[in-house]
């Protein structure tokens, strides 16, 4: 199968007293699913996803894919976790779904060799019985993959494609012309003209929910060779990704999306920080010059 293309990670939307709103996962969903993309990375860190309990994180799986699957959405379910136990019973949930792939990111906090961490992805594919995405994201997960060592990754039997969230594109370069015959997929979202350019065949991106079609725009720009243009479109991106760095990503992605009347509320879980009224006003702005 063909996985390249544009996937929005989706958020996980909740009540004020922090538990699930699936009547606005569902809206969420639909939302996204009518944008234009490829399909939806579901159950990642911008869906909160370590701040859940495994329990509600297949539930998330199972809720989203019963919208998603009605439509021509390629579903990509991320079942990683910190302890591979964890991330098996997650697949194996995953598995009985209707997700055309997996992803996990590498594990985080406790120090793991790289043989260890081979055989955990190699476990996790086991237990789905379904292709995996590897997830390298350096700066969260505390491990410092080099290319070698990503393309072993890679070369693990059922894996086909990487999220690549680093901010190396010349690391990014040598993994698409070394591996030609996966996908890369693009992580940051503010250097995805650059990414491309380095061999991306698609992207991942949290900000998709918010600004889909400029990051198709953006692709299309790129495909045609028109520099200037894709230029232009990464720096309105930006202009939104900046804003919502400020905001905190994730609470600024909820509180556009309650502007736009696709969430009723934009709760986080704790710890998770609420938008300062500053913030608010900036990213209102954006949503009245039309930019997000």
């Amino acid at each position: 199968m063909d996985f390249s293309g544009f996937y929005a990670a989706t958020l996980t939307p909740f009540n004020q007293d922090e538990s699930i709103n699936y009547a606005d996962l569902q809206q969420l969903v639909e939302f996204n699913c009518q944008s234009g993309l490829k399909g939806l990375y579901v159950g990642g860190s911008t869906a909160e996803a370590f701040l859940c309990s495994t329990e509600e994180r297949i539930d998330l799986l199972k809720a989203t894919a019963e919208v998603a699957s009605q439509t021509e959405a390629t579903l990509i379910a991320h079942v990683g976790d910190i302890s591979t136990k964890k991330s098996e019973k997650i697949a194996r949930a995953a598995a009985d779904l209707p997700y055309h792939a997996i992803s996990a990111v590498t594990p985080f906090y406790y120090p793991v060799g790289f043989e260890q961490l081979k055989r955990h992805y190699s476990d996790i594919v086991q237990a789905a019985g379904k292709p995996m995405i590897v997830y390298n994201f350096p700066a969260f997960s505390g491990m410092s993959l080099n290319r070698d060592q990503i393309s072993e990754l890679l070369n693990i039997d059922g894996v086909v494609a990487l999220k690549q969230t680093s901010a190396d594109l010349y690391q990014m370069e040598q993994l698409t012309r070394g591996n030609p015959d996966k996908t890369v997929f693009n992580g940051f979202d503010e250097i995805l003209a650059s990414g491309l350019v380095a061999g991306a065949k698609g992207g991942i991106g949290s900000t998709y929910n918010i600004q889909a079609q400029r990051i198709l725009a953006i692709n299309e720009a790129i495909q045609a060779g028109d520099v200037v243009k894709a230029t232009g479109l990464q720096r309105e991106a930006n202009q939104v990704i900046d804003a919502l760095v400020s905001a905190g990503v994730i609470p600024g992605l909820k509180y556009v999306l309650k502007l736009k009347g696709i969430l009723s509320t934009d709760a986080c879980r704790r710890p998770m920080n609420q938008v300062s009224a500053e913030n608010r006003a900036k990213l209102e702005q954006l949503v009245e010059a039309g930019l997000c």
